[in-house]
């Protein structure tokens, strides 16, 4: 074979290579459609599917914990979720006559509400010495309150809301992910066992374990986001209803459940939040108390940001304050709201998949001396040991300084008292 017939046989070879590559990207985009097609052709199975999964991660760890005791997982299963139903019950019993109660006392209001928003903008503008003409927006603002004191007007209103055929798809939706939701967790957690067996099946013997490794690191971060943010929710619900409760607000109940919703949102619920109790103390006419309102959502929010999130976060997902913070700017960008919901737990899943390849497949070690590293556990000190550690310190700089009066005292020389402090710690610890 001479020369000109090795070349003419690379070219063909290069050209067959570039016609597979293209012919697999074609077929790759293809199979992305079919699949996005058969995905939206079965919507109507996300919406539960996703909420099962949200309760999965809620009740689990209850129904492994009473598996310890020789419970089998169906009664224990039944014991979570009858408990869970009974605190619900409890629950909406205690809350749900003060909502309907503030809802029925809003929409009463809703005259008061409108003229007091109207008058508020033109003290406004008139402080601020503002160029508008409220002409007409007064006329426009006595014909809503006219419309809305009108009880025949509200009838119509409650009578067409009532009957709008384009809600009943999105409470058919409502009701199915209600009631299958729970019904999909149910079996789901009750045959986590035998579900995951048979996922096991599917992954080559040799790569077995380090798969699943690395499935159950992933699990426990979502898992313990999901939980973590559904934990801060009812903090931040609670202390803002409790302090507006005290601030005596209308609607303090409404607002403080709307503002424990929001802070799932990062950045822009805790502001909207907020928002809702100032606006509702200004439209009521009491500026001072939109002072302490204001004074009040700050006070919460910085607890939240720097005590009750910070914590939560770094024990779930184990992410650093500022990658959290890049996370929720990237995922914004990205994805919208959307992005910034899921900006952290995405993050903290690719943290552990990344760091796990980078470690085994780039560094060369076993994934079982990159287990260690992959997930960092953090570990909280207690009080107790921390203003100990305080104390040794401050000691030993006295003890540096020439003598303070742990010196003088004669403490830090005693090495029986050094020694039962040392074995104290550790038995702590």
């Amino acid at each position: 074979m001479n020369q000109q017939d090795r070349e003419r046989l690379t070219r063909h070879d290069w050209l067959r290579g570039v016609g597979v590559a293209a012919w697999s990207i074609v077929g790759i985009f293809v199979v992305i459609a079919v699949v996005a097609w058969a995905v939206y052709q079965v919507r109507i199975i996300w919406a539960p599917l996703i909420f099962a999964v949200l309760l999965v991660y809620l009740v689990k760890p209850l129904i492994d914990f009473l598996e310890r005791f020789r419970l089998p997982r169906v009664a224990g299963g039944f014991l979570v979720y009858l408990v869970l139903g009974g605190v619900l019950v409890l629950i909406g019993v205690l809350i749900v006559p003060i909502i309907s109660r503030q809802t029925v006392e809003l929409v009463d209001q809703v005259p008061e509400v409108i003229d007091s928003t109207f008058n508020l903008v033109a003290d406004v503008a008139a402080s601020l010495n503002l160029p508008i003409e409220l002409a007409g927006v007064d006329s426009i603002s006595d014909e809503l309150v006219g419309w809305f004191s009108d009880p025949s007007n509200r009838e119509v209103i409650l009578e067409g809301l009532s009957r709008a055929g384009e809600l009943a798809r999105g409470l058919l939706e409502g009701v199915v992910v209600v009631l299958l939701a729970p019904v999909l967790a149910f079996y789901i957690v009750v045959d986590a066992h035998n579900l995951r067996r048979a996922a096991e099946r599917l992954i080559p013997a040799a790569d077995r374990a380090e798969v699943v490794h690395l499935a159950r690191q992933v699990g426990k971060a979502l898992g313990g986001f999901v939980r973590g943010q559904l934990v801060v929710a009812a903090i931040v619900g609670v202390l803002s209803s409790t302090v507006l409760w005290i601030l005596d607000l209308p609607f303090w109940l409404i607002v403080g459940l709307l503002a424990g919703l929001l802070n799932v949102v990062p950045f822009i619920g805790p502001w909207v939040g907020g928002a809702l109790g100032v606006a509702t103390a200004l439209i009521v006419g009491d500026p001072i108390r939109a002072v302490w309102v204001v004074i009040a959502f700050l006070i919460i929010q910085q607890f939240d940001n720097h005590f009750v999130s910070p914590m939560v976060l770094r024990v779930a997902v184990h992410l650093s304050p500022v990658t959290i913070i890049l996370a929720l700017l990237a995922g914004g960008s990205i994805g919208g709201l959307l992005g910034v919901l899921i900006a952290v737990p995405t993050t903290a899943v690719f943290k552990i998949i990344i760091g796990h390849l980078w470690r085994t497949r780039v560094l060369g070690e076993s994934w079982e001396q990159a287990a260690s590293a992959v997930v960092v556990e953090y570990e909280v000190e207690p009080l107790r040991e921390r203003f100990r550690r305080g104390g040794a310190e401050a000691s030993r700089a006295d003890e540096e300084d020439g003598g303070g009066p742990a010196a003088a005292d004669g403490d830090i020389a005693d090495p029986d008292r050094t020694g039962s402090g040392d074995n104290d710690s550790l038995t702590d610890s």
